[in-house]
């Protein structure tokens, strides 16, 4: 599990920059709109979860801005390290 959301953040990373190539330097064909479609998806996706994590543990787990940010481009991944605070 310690090499698992290393490598977990990296095709995250790998995912946001296709994602957002593609906003700049469209992909032939379809795939330029699957591509858009799932930028918008990725984004409303984490949006939800860091608002839901705001709301639900707004108490007990104070998050940085910068825990904030790696949520929302990270989504799961990161909140796998952050539920030892929340115990």
């Amino acid at each position: 599990m310690a090499y698992f959301i290393p490598f977990a953040k990296f095709l995250m990373i790998i995912i946001w920059t296709l994602l957002i190539a593609n906003l700049f330097f469209p992909f032939p064909g379809k795939a330029a709109m699957a591509f858009y479609f799932l930028l918008a998806f990725v984004i409303v996706m984490h949006a939800i979860q860091l608002l839901v994590i705001y709301g639900a543990f707004a108490e007990k787990l104070k998050l940085t801005k910068k825990e904030a940010f790696e949520i929302f481009f990270f989504g799961v991944f990161k909140m796998w390290q952050l539920k030892a605070r929340l115990l």
